[in-house]
């Protein structure tokens, strides 16, 4: 029997009217009678569930699609599949052959099939997520775009050189393998550079070497050898959608918005690293008003006082290019098509972006639904997941995403489930895509299966995504509460970052005072302060304001207010992000910096701005040697500002406790919590002896939403130790006990009134936690 989409939307949208104008009859104090948050909570509907990647490692049939697609959904609970089709390839754990998808990809018999998917989705009523190609990355069109469009598959700057000692005359072939982009000479002494492009005729270059050491450097733009598109050139992007995204709207579009709702792009970046696009010199010299060729070699070699200024300039353009090209352009066919976009660069867990997909706030700029990828193993990245988040929340984008369990151990228990979900869920993350489902369970190619035919898992999953379901529902949309903001020190990393030999690759290369990562954890996981990161280049625009001592985001849905902004180390910063944080002091704004000041101006020719500014706002020369010890200063208008050379876990929370003296949520150290449990087996399911020490393995820690008037608390111990403590939330309020294991809700069973020494009022709940659970406390 085939279900029409178009009349299960319009029976649905009936539905929702009914239960929107029962709320509106019976009004808030109905809430226990008739209240969408309680029937969501207690039976979670399907677009607040798990939604996994269903891999297609096999022959499909219509028989065994609505098998899989029903126990999906009736075995394991999970509210719908990401349908990602594959060719035959090596298993990652043993290296044996696993099979592809057949019929096979693009082919009339697996459009038949996938048919068969959404029909059998939509009858049960639950989700699809389109994923955009065969395999990942996303961008290959099945090859297509190798075979039949390699001049618009992925380009690579590159520099070829020779040194000559002056004076001379020299007669020069100028190889070239690609587009030629210029020839630069540098004298190695001095810095000084020539443009000898115009020299170049025929491929040879006649050069009159003046006195001195010379280096002379040419740049091309060649072929990277990929078999991905240039995600920076939007003939190649617009090319890769004609081939994929419009060939599932042409034959599924009655689908699209009700049982398709999102798409899936995934690793769209610009690795390798010397990724390059044939625009780059062009808006670089529209931007800057300086010739680019003259400023390649920054890439390579320090050319002076203007490195640092040139690389960001480079690299921050080589991010906008991305984030305007792929994502922006597959957000904007979503839109135009009913559906959300969803994806990840590679490496969004990497203590730098700039090598991998350029910087996190731009890529995300446009996608509907900012996703994570939480892979790799326990706790890989866990210190990055933060800026998706956050870019989500700048851009008023309530729904974070995470792919998350790929490439976990294959006997991997089934606690972790938990574990990693709580932990997403308190970073940001409202939806998830386990890794996931395979069609063939037998060969499965990337541990771990995640599915009822899992020994381990497969026990755990119904009630797991129980738990999931009930969390989104509460967690889904609002607004996050928090007092501090973390400055991304994005120009920092540019600055440091280049082409040069040696240096690590894959999203290491980061300069060695970098702390910020280190900061993400301890707040998070250790000083249970909760933050968001902020863009320095956003900072200078109108979506930030400064009111009564706090730095607000002016967002509709996800707006914030900051009483404390956090700078990380770093030696570059931009002079007119440094001038709104000097105005947000001057306006009684708190200031932490940490372990290094800056001391460069990512912008061209204003180092003397940075030293100036940092030392009206710190009262410190960042010149002159760092100070040993921590100093502070403080204005009229209630700015503070503190500067702690040696940052440590207690230098910092003593030094945000001054700074903070009241915070939204205060909870203890937790020093006393017990030692491990000997078994956590039971209900949950099964706990697999873990080689990480008790201090990597889970944490306690909280987010904090506010939602159409109310306030919601997600307390979440991911350790193996018991918390038994009293967490203090600023306000008062009559809280009630959400259980999204049970789905119970009772009035909290222990709470009070107290005011603190600043006068104001704080609501203290007694919290008590076993090993890998978690709650929410929420307002009536």
């Amino acid at each position: 029997m085939k279900i029409n989409p178009r009349k299960t939307t319009f029976y649905a949208i009936i539905a929702a009217t009914v239960v929107a104008l029962g709320i509106i009859v019976y009004g808030r104090d109905s809430f226990y009678r008739r209240d969408s948050w309680k029937n969501d909570f207690v039976n979670p509907p399907s677009r607040f569930r798990p939604q996994p990647f269903w891999h297609l490692n096999g022959h499909l049939t219509t028989e065994g699609i609505r098998k899989q697609v029903q126990d999906a959904y009736r075995k394991d609970g999970f509210g719908g599949v990401a349908i990602l089709p594959l060719s035959p390839e090596k298993s990652w754990t043993n290296g044996e052959m696993t099979p592809g998808t057949t019929p096979e990809y693009m082919t009339e018999g697996y459009f038949e099939r996938y048919e068969d998917i959404l029909e059998c989705s939509a009858e049960q009523g639950t989700e699809v997520i389109l994923y955009d190609d065969i395999n990942f990355p996303s961008g290959t069109a099945w090859n297509r775009i190798r075979d039949e469009f390699p001049h618009l598959t992925k380009k690579q700057l590159s520099m070829r050189e020779r040194d000559f000692t002056g004076p001379a005359t020299v007669t020069e072939t100028i190889p070239v393998h690609g587009q030629f982009m210029g020839v630069v000479a540098m004298n190695v002494e001095t810095g000084e550079r020539i443009d000898l492009t115009d020299l170049v005729q025929d491929s040879t270059l006649r050069w009159n070497v003046p006195q001195g050491k010379w280096k002379l450097m040419a740049f091309t733009l060649e072929l990277a050898g990929s078999s991905k598109i240039d995600y920076m050139d939007t003939t190649a992007v617009r090319t890769f959608i004609s081939l994929t995204y419009d060939r599932y709207a042409e034959r599924f579009s009655d689908f699209f918005g009700n049982t398709i709702t999102k798409t899936f792009f995934d690793d769209v970046g610009c690795y390798p690293n010397r990724c390059w696009n044939i625009g780059m010199s062009e808006l670089f010299e529209k931007r800057y008003g300086k010739k680019a060729v003259l400023y390649y070699p920054a890439l390579w070699y320090d050319i002076g006082p203007e490195t640092q200024a040139a690389r960001v300039a480079f690299f921050g353009l080589r991010a906008e290019l991305m984030g305007e090209g792929f994502p922006r352009m597959v957000a904007q066919w979503c839109n135009a098509h009913g559906l959300a976009s969803m994806g990840h660069p590679p490496g969004n867990y990497e203590p730098t972006a700039v090598d991998m997909y350029g910087d996190p706030f731009k890529f995300y700029r446009h996608t509907q639904v900012p996703l994570m990828d939480a892979i790799h193993g326990y706790p890989f990245g866990r210190s990055g997941f933060k800026l998706i988040s956050s870019a989500a929340e700048a851009f008023d984008r309530p729904v974070t995403a995470a792919e998350c369990y790929g490439n976990y151990p294959a006997d991997m228990d089934s606690l972790m489930l938990y574990r990693l979900a709580m932990e997403l869920m308190a970073r940001g993350v409202n939806f998830f895509v386990p890794h996931g489902m395979w069609y063939d369970t037998e060969q499965v190619k990337i541990p771990p299966l995640i599915s009822h035919d899992s020994k381990l898992l497969g026990p755990a999953l119904h009630r797991y995504s129980d738990y999931v379901g009930r969390s989104v529902a509460l967690l889904d949309g609002g607004r996050r509460v928090t007092d501090i903001a973390l400055l991304y020190p994005i120009h920092s990393l540019e600055a440091w970052h280049g082409f040069m030999p040696g240096r690590p690759d894959t999203g290491k290369d980061v300069p060695p005072e970098n702390n910020y990562n280190t900061l993400s954890d301890w707040l998070t996981g250790e000083l249970r302060q909760d933050f968001t990161f902020v863009h320095p280049e956003l900072l200078q625009g109108n979506l930030y304001s400064v009111h009564d001592g706090r730095l607000v985001l002016n967002t509709r849905q996800t707006r914030q207010e900051y009483r404390l902004l956090i700078l990380p180390a770093g030696k570059v910063i931009s002079a007119e992000t440094l001038k709104r944080i000097k105005e947000f002091y001057d306006k009684g704004g708190r200031i932490l910096a940490t372990g290094q000041l800056p001391v460069q101006s990512a912008e061209f020719g204003r180092d003397t701005e940075i030293t100036a500014l940092i030392g009206q706002i710190f009262g410190i020369d960042p010149t002159r040697p760092m100070p040993a010890k921590e100093t502070s200063a403080a204005n009229k208008q209630g700015g503070r500002a503190i500067f702690v050379p040696a940052v440590t876990r207690e230098t910092l929370r003593t030094a945000i406790a001054r700074l903070v003296p009241s915070p939204d949520v205060r909870i203890p150290l937790l020093a006393d919590m017990k030692a491990p449990a000997d078994s956590l087996g039971g209900p949950l399911g099964v706990l697999r002896d873990h080689p990480l020490t008790p201090e990597m393995l889970g944490m306690f820690s909280y987010i904090h939403k506010q939602k159409e008037g109310r306030d919601i608390y997600l307390f979440a111990n991911s350790t193996n130790r018991p918390v038994d403590t009293w967490v203090e939330v600023r306000g008062k309020h009559r809280l009630d006990r959400w259980d999204p294991y049970t789905g119970e809700i009772v009035p909290w069973p222990e709470t009070e009134t107290v005011t603190n020494a600043a006068g104001e009022k704080y609501t203290r709940l007694h919290l008590t936690l076993d090993p890998v659970r978690s709650v929410f406390a929420v307002s009536r």
